[in-house]
């Protein structure tokens, strides 16, 4: 029950800040490697589909797909490069006064671009992933299908026990301190993150990448909310109002499809 502060300085990293990113050149890298996995993911699934006699896109639209995906990483790097260490951490590091360093990728985006692969691989490639849409499409059909439920539910909750975890490590090494209180509260905005990501409340439907884009949505949302002054029982009923909305509006989407 007591709070443990300060951390070490290597764990402090993983929280980001001025301090836990890779730099300007590492994001480069990182970046023309995600533009690289992109265009091979874009030709590896192009010759599956065509090996199993599926519906291919034109070629022109597959470039536009992966000019504009490529693009988009770059620009994101381009932009987070434009922000620089402080002054005084520039003298730290023994370079002269008045040098720019980038701070390029933080260190807890890519943990989530990592959680986001691994998971979006377990979800689609592996049975596990399987078997976890086909309970939460219909529990009393997957369990006479011969999968065994119980044991998958539990596995889910561990996984879901590891995540969190991760994302407490990330989150103890932000705020510098753990607290028995951290991540109170939370659990409407990581619903409505996921909701708005696509994911269905009567379960079966949902993405990894709707969710990771539904988190930034809701992130967004609340630090223009925190930049403009607004308290935090008023931010909680925006919050609540967004996944109201948020409900009806995917169910009206799914039903049209």
């Amino acid at each position: 029950g007591q709070t443990i502060a300060p951390m070490d300085s290597n764990f402090r990293l993983l929280g980001g800040g001025a301090e836990g990113t890779v730099g300007g050149t590492w994001s480069w890298i990182l970046g023309v490697v995600a533009c690289a996995g992109i265009v091979l993911l874009q030709l590896t699934k192009r010759r599956q589909r065509a090996r199993y006699g599926f519906g291919l896109r034109p070629m022109w639209a597959e470039i536009t797909l992966g000019v504009v995906a490529c693009g988009a990483v770059l620009a994101a790097i381009w932009f987070l490069n434009r922000y620089y260490l402080p002054p005084g951490l520039v003298e730290q590091r023994g370079a002269p006064p008045g040098t720019n360093i980038s701070l390029g990728l933080a260190y807890p985006v890519l943990i989530a671009i990592g959680v986001g692969i691994v998971m979006t691989f377990i979800a689609t490639r592996r049975r596990f992933g399987r078997y976890v849409y086909g309970i939460g499409g219909n529990p009393e059909a997957a369990e006479l299908a011969g999968i065994k439920t119980k044991r998958t539910i539990v596995k889910t909750f561990a996984l879901m026990g590891l995540l969190v975890g991760l994302a407490a490590v990330v989150q103890i090494a932000r705020l510098n301190a753990a607290v028995s209180s951290l991540g109170t509260g939370m659990e409407l905005n990581v619903i409505a993150a996921a909701v708005i990501g696509g994911t269905s409340f009567t379960g079966g439907v949902g993405t990894i990448a709707g969710a990771l884009l539904g988190a930034l949505v809701m992130q967004s949302l609340i630090s223009g909310m925190v930049l403009l002054g607004i308290e935090a029982p008023l931010q909680d009923i925006v919050v609540g109002i967004v996944l109201v909305l948020a409900v009806p509006l995917a169910t009206l989407v799914r039903r049209r499809a």
